[in-house]
C-alpha cells in the first residue's frame, strides 16, 4: 500500500492487515534480535566508567518497556515469543559491537514497519521501537566519537 494512502484507507482499521500467524512469525525474529541487543548492552555496561554507563543505563528502562511491548504483541497473536534465555553473548563485547548492532537492529526493524500490512497498533508499536532506537543509537554515537577505536583482527 502507498504510504500517503495508509491513513485514508486504514480510518477506523479498514483494510486488509496480516494473519495473526503471520504477525507472530515476522516478530519473533525481532523479540529474539531485541534479546540479543539487550545482551550485549548487560555485557559491556559493567566495563564503562561511572558516567558513561549513567547515560546508557537511561535507556534501558524504555528498551525493556517496548521488548515487552513486541513480546505482548505476539502473545496477544496467538504466539509464543522468544525469552532470550538461549543466548550467550559475547565476553569482548565493546561499545563498539554494541552500536554496530543497535544499527543493524534500527535498520530490521524499520524495513518491518512498511513490509507488510501490520495491525495499526503493531505499527504503532514498531515505530516506537525505531524511535527508541534512535535515541540510543544517539547516545552510542556521541559516546563512541570520543573514545579510541579499538583494533580489528
Amino acid at each position: 500500500m502507498f504510504p500517503i494512502l495508509r491513513p485514508i484507507l486504514n480510518k477506523g482499521g479498514a483494510g486488509y492487515y496480516i494473519s495473526r500467524e503471520e504477525t507472530v512469525r515476522r516478530l519473533n525474529p525481532i523479540v529474539a534480535k531485541t534479546h540479543e541487543l539487550q545482551e550485549a548492552y548487560n555485557e559491556v555496561l559493567p566495563g564503562l566508567d561511572d558516567d558513561l554507563r549513567t547515560q546508557v543505563e537511561a535507556h534501558m528502562p524504555k528498551a525493556r518497556m517496548l521488548l515487552g511491548k513486541i513480546a505482548e504483541t505476539v502473545f496477544s497473536a496467538g504466539g509464543t515469543p522468544p525469552n532470550g534465555v538461549d543466548i550467550e553473548a559475547a565476553a569482548d563485547t565493546s561499545l563498539f559491537d554494541v552500536l554496530d548492532l543497535e544499527r543493524g537492529y534500527r535498520e530490521t526493524v524499520h524495513e518491518e514497519i512498511d513490509a507488510v500490512h501490520h495491525q495499526e497498533r503493531t505499527r504503532a508499536i514498531l515505530k516506537a521501537v525505531v524511535q527508541g532506537s534512535d535515541d540510543r543509537l544517539e547516545t552510542l554515537r556521541a559516546i563512541t566519537n570520543r573514545l579510541p577505536q579499538p583494533a580489528r583482527d
